[in-house]
């Protein structure tokens, strides 16, 4: 497959300890690394932070892969309230030590394409990433893709997904991680932090009884399909097991099911809660 790169000019880029960068005068945080003793700290300007989705197995040997893909679609509904951030995202770690990231936000309103990676060491990474690269339509399926077969570095892709499953490469950013080829660590858990991972982060907002994403009746459910890695591309079905951060709203679940015998598909479920919680 011929590749071509997009730039982004417009990248953002953040460290722990700085104040978020503004985007149309909202702050705009990245989607950071989930640590294994995570107590979802309560970012400044929200009014709660916190994560549910799934994790490669934690019974499963670590590997090094070149490609981890996922299939999801876009709400065909709005993106809730122009208050409301948060991302849903395939992500991973890479062997140069960088937190490698694509997929969407809900951004004060707006389905947004993203990206993340990162520079430095894995235990103090600077986030490179933006929020916002360009807008997605509504009920559209999306594949997302993480690889490094063509390294060095880290390639993340987007592909539109047609009901006849043809695929067609709308966006593809080369991270100079230095990722090697294999360069996906395929594991639970990497220096410290969780790693190959199909999740919602949220930050809330104090907007709402409970935090976002609550703006459709019912609240949004995100439906992770078609995880897979390998190789040279879909090789394997991804086994994952469930987690969610202790403050998660009791509304809002992540459960696996099955595709055959592999437990690859994910579905994050976001209910309005009538127990009057309030996020932070």
């Amino acid at each position: 497959m011929t590749r071509f790169g997009f730039t982004d000019n417009h990248a953002l880029t953040w460290s722990p300890g700085q104040p978020y960068p503004q985007v149309n005068g909202n702050p705009a945080p990245p989607a950071l690394a989930a640590p294994l003793n995570v107590n979802a700290s309560e970012p400044k300007a929200y009014g709660g932070h916190w994560y549910a989705g799934s994790v490669y197995c934690t019974s499963c040997a670590s590997a090094l892969t070149n490609w981890v893909l996922a299939e999801i679609s876009v709400p065909s509904a709005g993106s809730s309230d122009s208050s409301e951030f948060y991302y849903v995202l395939l992500s991973i770690w890479d062997n140069a030590g960088s937190y490698d990231q694509i997929g969407y936000s809900g951004d004060n309103g707006v389905w947004g394409l993203t990206y993340s990676y990162t520079t430095g060491s894995c235990s103090s990474p600077t986030y490179v990433y933006n929020p916002d690269y360009f807008s997605l339509t509504p009920g559209q399926e999306y594949l997302i893709a993480i690889t490094t077969q063509n390294g060095p570095g880290t390639w993340l892709e987007v592909y539109t997904v047609s009901n006849t499953g043809a695929i067609t490469l709308i966006f593809s950013l080369h991270a100079p991680t230095g990722a090697t080829s294999p360069g996906l660590e395929q594991a639970s858990f990497y220096c410290g932090y969780y790693d190959y991972t199909d999740y919602e982060e949220v930050y809330g907002t104090t907007t709402y009884t409970q935090p976002d994403p609550y703006g459709a009746p019912g609240g949004f459910t995100w439906y992770f399909h078609e995880n897979c890695y390998g190789s040279s591309g879909c090789n394997t079905y991804t086994p994952w097991s469930a987690w969610k951060t202790s403050n998660a709203p009791p509304g809002t679940k992540a459960t696996i099911s099955k595709y055959g015998t592999s437990p690859e598909i994910v579905n994050i479920e976001n209910y309005k809660s009538l127990s009057g919680f309030v996020p932070g």
